[in-house]
């Protein structure tokens, strides 16, 4: 199945598109569009998306920052290449040594957030819980969410790119191809809904909750993860360089405050924010650094700093992450933060 996502190899060598098709946009959770101008940034990480730069801007009345203009919808091909990293998370799985200390260490993470999402879905009292994976690529998460307790689940995905769709199909689990605002769904009918990385990537996340929720039994849980621009890192390097800019995919970026307006505004309970580790976003400023700087260091940055290949299972990779992952154990204790926020909503019972 592997060569499912990799049939079109020229796609992944196609040359950046420029002056892409973009909306305009205004700010999501209160309606306004007076702003002020946070920096500008480009794709670093791809060189077969675009050479346009991106303008980031923050709300003057409720503070959310977003991208304005951002990437039109059609143009989800181009910002998001056949190489996208999260289209191939299962084959990387497959591929690495699961006895090595790199997967043995990630995936003890991954499996703790499936155990948790799922006590908060109420797998203890319930016979089977129904779990809906919005931007599920190949499946990956779902297999760890099926592999953990195998008939009580039952595992849906979405996800607009066809090739990682078909991949999860294959893999067993329910899909739906497109994107989660335009799928069909019925309501009332998840027990957990998770959004990894996701609600930033949205042009609507108030519509996208709301749409959520819907979805969602009475009581069910929405538990997703999302960069905080809040974080100091985001600050010392707010000048288009931080990781968690994800240049041009990134769309909206919450912090703890605009976070708990989007919970009221959907009329969810927010119940718990909590911070923690993501080397990634460290991979990703590092890498726009350099890239930033000359792109003769492209090369440099690359093998210093791989955005792509940052989940490999490679001793380097191993000592980038303890790394990273420990000078954002050290922020959080420094500042109760880090730059990347796991967040549970609860849907009302009434």
């Amino acid at each position: 199945m592997e060569t499912v996502v990799r049939k079109d190899k020229d796609a992944a060598k196609r040359p950046p598109k420029q002056k892409i098709a973009t909306v305009d946009s205004g700010c999501n959770l209160c309606g306004s569009f007076r702003r002020a101008l946070v920096t500008k940034g480009k794709e670093h990480e791809y060189t077969n998306t675009t050479d346009d730069v991106f303008t980031i801007v923050s709300c003057t009345g409720c503070q959310l920052v977003y991208m304005d203009p951002r990437p039109d919808f059609r143009e989800l091909g181009t910002i998001y290449p056949p190489n996208y990293y999260s289209y191939n998370q299962d084959i990387l799985r497959r591929k690495a040594n699961p006895k090595s200390i790199l997967s043995t260490l990630r995936y003890k993470g991954f499996r703790a957030k499936v155990e948790k999402s799922l006590k908060l879905a109420g797998l203890d009292e319930k016979s089977k819980v129904k779990i809906l994976d919005i931007g599920c690529g190949d499946g990956h998460l779902l297999n760890l969410y099926r592999e953990a307790h195998g008939e009580k689940v039952e595992t849906h995905g979405v996800d607009f790119n066809l090739e990682a769709v078909v991949l999860a199909s294959a893999a067993g689990h329910l899909t739906y191809k497109g994107r989660f605002e335009d799928a069909e769904m019925g309501e009332n009918q998840f027990d957990l809904v998770v959004a990894s990385h996701v609600i930033e990537h949205v042009s609507d996340p108030v519509w996208f909750t709301e749409k959520v929720s819907r979805v969602l039994k009475p009581g069910g849980v929405f538990w997703f993860e999302t960069p905080n621009i809040g974080s100091i890192d985001a600050k010392w390097f707010k000048d288009g360089h931080w990781g968690g800019y994800h240049f041009p995919r990134h769309w909206f970026f919450f912090t703890p405050d605009t976070i708990k307006l989007l919970a009221e505004k959907t009329r969810f309970t927010l119940e718990s924010i909590d911070f923690v580790p993501n080397a990634i976003f460290w991979f990703w400023t590092f890498h726009s650094l350099m890239v930033g700087k000359s792109e003769k260091l492209r090369p440099l940055a690359d093998f210093l700093f791989p955005p792509v290949d940052f989940q490999k299972d490679s001793i380097a990779n191993f000592l980038r992450i303890c790394l990273f992952s420990v000078v954002d154990v050290l922020i959080k204790r420094k500042t109760g933060q880090t730059s990347n926020m796991i967040v549970v909503f609860r849907k009302p019972q009434f």
